[in-house]
């Protein structure tokens, strides 16, 4: 049988046209286009990375908070708006530290849209800490080896357990923990965070400065961005258990580095009062904090008072921070002597482009920073991966 060419080029495209609409392979989907990704909006640039690490490009990401602003008394600006009313899904940390941005998306929020607070979606309320007296290690002091501090006869296992694969804690189970926290009962959440607030003042926030809350962080972004996308949860998925091992590593050098600072010298004074849970976590003892828990100016009784502490208990080094004053600070190192070195708590290091510039990359510069001040060894987190799970690919 003969075909004319004009016919044999017709049965050619239909061919390539049947061949382009076949199926794709599990796993093998490409990114959405921009129009159909999900809208996601974040309050602070950790949270960002956080969810970026999970979303790749199968999100449309948008981050309220510029690099340098102060999360606390930050005021978002009218274009934000915009931002968070097209949004499908709004992740901040809560727990005061962005109400602002929180306030703000509860007045946009379009039908259909989610916000998350995800400091009080993962803690537990006898894991939450109040005041710079509750800011101290070893962990054992605490009482936090069986809860979340070191790794003990649960440590790393319960993690590796409870956080180490979604495939293995079932999908259902996500589901149940992020959707309606029953195992935790947000009911019973909410009255005791409220006597413990009118005891005690507001929680520490900074639950992201223990990289183990960062994985259940990484949970919850996870299971919200499959349920919304469940086309792309494959992908999701993959990335959470890679990223989840990546903070495992992070967990691992960090207490290995601390390791080598003497132990008489894991004491933080920190500017603003934002490492109890990391001081819990690896067993530091947070003696102060410069900027009191309002967030506004030390009076001049106070900077004197810690003066006067430094110079009784002999602390090696104190901390600022890029996104405050350093006179106080410059003020205190001149009368006292100490070394003064920068922690980063709600920014991320480098520019936008830079390697660096991840959560991850921020808890190793943190940890350079202390192991080299307080007479450890910095370059056990040298091999610490920092670069972004989507960027590896």
């Amino acid at each position: 049988m003969h075909y004319s060419l004009r016919t044999l080029l017709s049965l050619l495209a239909i061919l390539i046209l049947l061949t382009a609409c076949g199926p794709t392979a599990p796993g093998t989907t490409d990114a959405p286009a921009e129009e159909e990704r999900l809208r996601v909006v974040v309050s602070i640039l950790p949270v960002a990375n956080i969810v970026y690490n999970i979303g790749g490009d199968r999100i449309d990401l948008d981050a309220i908070m510029p690099p340098g602003a102060d999360p606390h008394t930050f005021e978002p600006r009218p274009s934000d708006a915009v931002k968070l009313s097209q949004a499908d899904l709004i992740f901040v940390n809560g727990m005061h530290m962005d109400e602002s941005t929180l306030k703000l998306a509860e007045a946009n929020l379009k039908d259909g849209a989610e916000i998350i607070e995800l400091a009080a979606a993962v803690a537990n309320p006898d894991e939450l800490i109040y005041g710079t007296e509750h800011h101290h290690g070893p962990g054992e002091e605490m009482g936090h080896d069986d809860e979340h501090g070191h790794d003990d006869e649960e440590g790393h296992d319960e993690d590796d357990d409870e956080h180490g694969t979604a495939e293995e804690e079932g999908h259902d189970d996500d589901d149940d923990e992020h959707g309606t926290a029953k195992e935790e009962g947000h009911d019973e959440d909410d009255d005791e965070h409220g006597t413990a607030e009118e005891e005690d003042g507001e929680p520490d926030p900074h639950l992201f400065l223990d990289p183990h809350f960062v994985i259940r962080y990484a949970k919850v972004v996870f299971v919200s961005l499959a349920e919304r996308d469940p086309d792309n949860r494959d992908f999701y998925e993959a990335n959470f258990n890679e990223y989840t091992a990546r903070l495992h590593a992070l967990d691992e050098a960090i207490q290995a580095a601390t390791a080598t600072i003497p132990e008489s010298n894991r004491r933080l004074l920190t500017y603003h009062d934002s490492f109890g849970y990391f001081a819990i976590r690896y067993g530091y003892t947070v003696i102060g904090a410069i900027q009191p828990n309002d967030t506004s100016q030390p009076s001049a009784q106070e900077v004197a008072a810690l003066i006067d502490q430094l110079l009784d208990e002999g602390v090696p080094a104190i901390f600022g921070s890029i996104l405050f004053p350093a006179d106080v600070i410059d003020q205190i190192a001149s009368e006292t002597g100490v070394t003064v070195s920068t922690l980063l708590d709600d920014g991320l290091p480098g520019q936008p482009d830079d390697p660096e510039h991840t959560y991850i990359g921020m808890m190793v510069e943190n940890m350079k920073t202390l192991a080299s001040t307080l007479g450890g060894d910095p370059s056990l987190m040298d091999e610490v991966d920092v670069s972004n799970v989507p960027d590896s690919e």
